[in-house]
């Protein structure tokens, strides 16, 4: 008798197991699908990808196209840019105090946050020009409010 309530017992843990087993890999799944729309959706980083994502399909596409052409670049200049103004901070912070270096570091910073703003303008104009009327408008729309939520929280374009 005790084996079969033994055998019972072993049958219903088999069972139990798999049950479990079927549901983890279910949410691994799941999680990892996800994972991979995420990274897909991501794609499209930066100002003028999170304005793009108020676009229809066909006018992400255009402008995934134009983002994607020009990533190396903005990448570059983005560093560039983190690097020359850790620059200037530091020789801001040196001791004893050079006028002349800091100007210099400030100006250098200056003129990599144009160049990386150049290259946005640039690619936004280039997404612009392929998109259709009503895309373009709602694009504006995206960039409008992204201005309007900056004014609110107190920063400037710059």
């Amino acid at each position: 008798m005790i084996a079969r309530l033994e055998g019972r017992w072993v049958g219903w843990v088999l069972i139990a197991s798999l049950a479990l087993n079927l549901f983890l890999a279910g949410v691994v799944g799941v999680r990892y699908w996800r994972e991979q729309q995420w990274r897909a959706e991501r794609t499209m980083t930066g100002p003028i990808g999170r304005i793009a994502q108020g676009l229809p399909e066909s006018g992400r596409t255009k402008v995934r196209a134009v983002i994607e052409s020009r990533r190396d670049q903005i990448r570059e200049q983005n560093r560039e840019y983190r690097r020359a103004r850790g620059e200037a901070m530091q020789a801001l912070a040196a001791e004893p105090f050079d006028r002349p270096k800091v100007d210099a570091a400030f100006a250098e910073a200056r003129r990599r946050a144009d160049a990386m703003s150049a290259t946005m303008q640039a690619a936004m104009i280039e997404a612009s020009a392929q998109l259709t009327p009503e895309e373009r408008k709602a694009f504006r729309g995206r960039l409008a409010e992204r201005e309007r939520d900056r004014e609110r929280r107190g920063q400037s374009r710059n």
